[in-house]
C-alpha cells in the first residue's frame, strides 16, 4: 500500500485527509468521531467570540430528485449503498451554516479539555477579527494545539496580514488561512499577502455563495435565512477548488491545504496532483458519516497502487510540472475515434452530439449498433468522449 503519512509546518499526519470546518465536528464528541472514522488529523469547527445565530433550516441537498429515483431503483436496501451512490454521482448541498453555535467559554471549558486524548493533529478554526483574535487567541494558549486555522468569509481581504500577525504575536503556532471564492481573481494575491505576513499555510477554499434555491411550487427556499440565501458546497465546486489550489500552489512557497468537493479517493489525489498537501472534507461527511474519512484515505492508496505510486510526495504538484507554461490551444483540426470492442451501443453519444457528427449504424457481426462518426461535422468538442461510459471514444488530433 501507498504511504499516506504526509507533513505541514512540522505538524505530521498519518493520511492527508481531514474534516473541513463545518458540522461534521461540532463539538468534541463529533471531532473524535472523526478520528474514530479515519481522518489523518482535525480541524475543529470556526470558534468566534460569539455563538452563531445559525438560521433553521440550515442545510439541504441541491438535486433531491436524483436521490429519490436513486432511491427508487436501489434494489438491495442497504442505506450506506444508496447514500455513496446517489450522492457521490452528481449532488450538491447548499447550507447556512455559520461558525460554531457553540459560545466560547464551552469551548474552552468543556470541549477542547475534552480532547486532551486526541491522538491525531488538532487544528483549531477561528474567526474572524483581529480584535476576536486578541479575545480567543489568548484562551487556547493552555491547549495541546498543533495549529490555528482562521476564516477569511466575513472579513475584507485587506486585513489578512493583520489576523495572521495578531495571532502570531499571541502564539508561536503555524497559522493556515482559509481562503473564501467570492473574489476569485483575488485568490492568489490573497495567498501571496499571506505567505508575506508569515501564513504557513493555505487553505482553499470556503463553500460558494450566496446562492438561492427554493422550491418552484410553495416559493418557500430550502433555507431558513432572510431570503434564502445560502452557500453551496459538494461536487458541483470542486473545479472551482482545483483551479484554486492550482493558482495558489504555482504562486506561493508554503503549502496549500485542497478543500472542495471531495468524495472520493479520486478527487483527493486530483487536488493533490494540483498542489494540495492535504485535504479537507465536509460535505461528503455530512451525507456518508464520519467513516467517510477513512473510506477516502484508502481510495487514496488504492488509486496510488494502481498508478504504479508509492507516496504522495510523488504525485504532489505533478498536474503542474506535467502542464508547464500552458498547453497547445487547437481552434481546428481533430476527430472522436471509436474502440469498437469497448462500445455497448448505448447511445449516448449520438444524444448529446451537438453536431449531429454520430449516427448509429449496424455493422455486420455485432449485435448491437456502433456509432458511425463523421468527420466533415464532427468539431472535436470532446463531449462524446467525456461521456461515454466505456471509454470507447477518443480524440484524436
Amino acid at each position: 500500500m501507498a504511504n499516506l503519512k504526509v507533513e505541514i509546518a512540522g505538524i505530521e499526519f498519518k493520511n492527508p485527509v481531514l474534516p473541513a470546518a463545518g458540522p461534521p465536528v461540532r463539538d468534541a464528541k463529533a471531532i473524535k468521531d472523526c478520528e474514530e472514522g479515519g481522518a489523518g488529523g482535525i480541524v475543529t469547527k470556526t470558534i468566534s467570540t460569539k455563538a452563531a445565530p445559525v438560521p433553521r433550516p440550515n442545510m439541504a441537498v441541491l438535486n433531491r430528485a436524483r436521490i429519490v429515483q436513486m432511491y427508487n431503483t436501489v434494489k438491495n436496501g442497504k442505506e450506506q449503498t444508496l447514500v455513496k451512490t446517489a450522492y457521490r454521482m452528481d449532488q450538491g448541498f447548499i447550507n447556512t451554516e455559520l461558525w460554531t453555535e457553540l459560545p466560547l467559554e464551552q469551548w474552552i471549558e468543556k470541549e477542547l479539555p475534552s480532547l486532551n486524548d486526541l491522538t491525531v493533529p488538532l487544528i483549531v478554526s477561528v474567526g474572524y477579527t483581529p480584535d476576536d483574535m486578541k479575545k480567543i487567541i489568548p484562551l487556547l494558549k493552555e491547549f495541546d494545539i498543533d495549529a490555528i486555522e482562521f476564516s477569511t468569509h466575513y472579513i475584507e481581504p485587506g486585513i489578512i496580514t493583520d489576523i495572521i500577525k495578531t495571532i502570531k504575536s499571541i502564539m508561536d503556532v503555524p497559522v493556515f488561512p482559509k481562503l473564501s471564492p467570492h473574489h476569485t481573481d483575488l485568490l492568489v494575491s490573497q495567498a501571496k499577502e499571506a505567505e508575506k505576513a508569515g501564513a504557513d499555510a493555505i487553505v482553499a477554499i470556503n463553500s460558494f455563495g450566496p446562492t438561492l434555491h427554493f422550491d418552484i411550487y410553495t416559493r418557500k427556499p430550502y433555507m431558513g435565512s432572510e431570503f434564502g440565501f445560502g452557500w453551496m458546497s459538494g461536487p458541483p465546486i470542486k473545479p472551482l477548488a482545483v483551479r484554486a489550489v492550482f493558482d495558489i500552489a504555482r504562486n506561493v512557497n508554503i503549502p496549500v491545504i485542497g478543500v472542495g468537493g471531495i468524495s472520493t479517493g479520486k478527487d483527493a489525489i486530483e487536488h493533490i496532483m494540483a498542489g494540495a498537501t492535504i485535504v479537507g472534507v465536509c460535505t461528503q461527511a455530512i451525507i456518508e458519516g464520519k467513516k467517510a474519512f477513512g473510506r477516502i484515505a484508502r481510495e487514496i492508496s488504492e488509486e496510488l497502487d494502481k498508478m504504479g505510486f508509492s507516496s504522495l510526495e510523488e504525485i504532489r504538484g505533478l498536474y503542474i510540472k506535467e502542464m508547464g507554461a500552458g498547453q497547445k490551444v487547437r481552434i481546428e483540426g481533430g476527430i472522436a475515434r471509436l474502440v469498437e470492442d469497448k462500445c455497448t451501443g448505448c447511445k449516448l453519444c449520438e444524444r448529446v452530439c451537438q453536431y449531429e457528427a454520430i449516427t448509429m449504424v449496424k455493422k455486420e457481426g455485432i449485435r448491437h449498433l456502433l456509432p458511425e462518426i463523421n468527420g466533415e461535422k464532427c468539431a472535436a468538442c470532446g463531449l462524446c468522449v467525456s461521456i461515454c461510459p466505456t471509454d470507447a471514444l477518443y480524440l484524436e488530433f
